[in-house]
């Protein structure tokens, strides 16, 4: 994989965007992440490092409810082995029905019928310089934690949020409490006409719902 991430930051990124909404509505944004974010990385971190430690999801949580990962496009074992590049795309979901379930399950008995398709043993590839990864979040999990990535703030393209909006500025209106963009407070209305489509943005949508049970303290 090319490490020179077409969409990764860079230089000429703009400002951030941080929404403050209504409690317990945050679960109404969670759309934003269907197509995935990037979040900033260390690159040579593995993937439970890069989860529990420099995110902080809770370990428990995560080893009880993300049953299935898939790193570049092939299947997690083992988290503590398999390391995360510039670039990389991480997928999360809880378990999946069925065989096929059972299949992709990290460390799972029937793991052997996808072995030649497996994520290998990166655990020799030494961390160094910050990079970018692609998360991507399914069933479940997309709604468990995403309200909890958009509070630490995610990386989005300025398209992806302007077409989120489009449809929801009206209904949306009662739940959307202030916005800040570029540090100053601006209409709702304001991001159908964001500048920059294809730059990519840091979005983060507060409220005070977070669940210790599954987010020591998220940090992205």
């Amino acid at each position: 994989m090319n490490t020179n991430h077409k969409n990764a930051p860079g230089d000429k990124l703009q400002s951030g965007l941080v929404m403050t909404v209504t409690d317990g509505e945050s679960s109404k944004f969670v759309g934003l992440l269907n197509a995935g974010f990037m979040v900033k990385i260390r690159v040579g971190e593995s993937v439970q490092a890069l989860l529990c430690d420099r995110i902080g999801l809770d370990q428990s949580y995560f080893d009880e409810r993300i049953q299935t990962l898939f790193l570049n496009s092939k299947p997690v074992d083992d988290p503590t082995t398999a390391v995360v590049k510039n670039g990389s795309i991480l997928a999360l979901s809880a378990a999946m029905p069925g065989l096929v379930g059972a299949t992709f399950r990290k460390g799972g008995k029937y793991r052997w019928m996808r072995s030649s398709i497996s994520h290998p043993d990166d655990s020799d590839v030494k961390a160094g310089r910050t990079g970018w990864v692609t998360v991507k979040l399914f069933n479940l999990i997309l709604k468990e934690l995403g309200p909890f990535f958009l509070e630490a703030g995610v990386w989005l393209k300025g398209e992806t949020i302007q077409a989120f909006f489009a449809d929801r500025t009206s209904s949306l209106a009662g739940t959307i409490q202030s916005v800040f963009l570029n540090g100053r407070e601006v209409a709702p209305e304001a991001l159908l006409e964001l500048e920059g489509r294809d730059e990519l943005m840091k979005i983060k949508i507060v409220s005070d719902t977070a669940n210790p049970d599954i987010s020591r303290k998220l940090q992205l």
